[in-house]
């Protein structure tokens, strides 16, 4: 993996973060909803933040920046990286920040990892 300037890193950390604090009436965190819609190569946002995969069968939910891998979203600015490099970014974040739910968390990243170590 190339190495994440502090902006990029900052963006990231702050889309997952907003993911893993936001929450719904139904829903405790956004961030499971993420990973697991990922999971199923379907891109995933809110508000503020976003995660996007240039593999998207829906093309309305793919940025037009994004023409290979994933894309990380986060008050408008984005982070584009390959798609292990951005499984890999993920499972590492949520193995540092996933408090509640954190073995269903890991068991999600490590799918995530899984799928997208084969799509480069």
């Amino acid at each position: 993996m190339n190495t994440l300037t502090l902006r990029q890193k900052s963006i990231i950390h702050n889309c997952l973060l907003d993911l893993k604090d936001s929450s719904s009436l139904t829903i405790q965190s956004f961030l499971p909803v993420a990973l697991d819609k990922l999971a199923t190569s379907e891109g995933f946002g809110i508000d503020m933040s976003g995660i996007y995969l240039s593999t998207d069968e829906d093309f309305e939910n793919i940025p037009e920046y994004l023409k290979e891998g994933i894309a990380f979203e986060f008050m408008g600015e984005h982070v584009v990286l390959s798609f292990s490099d951005g499984a890999s970014v993920i499972s590492n974040w949520c193995d540092n920040n996933a408090i509640s739910d954190r073995e269903s968390i890991l068991l999600k990243c490590k799918i995530l990892k899984a799928k997208f170590s084969t799509e480069d």
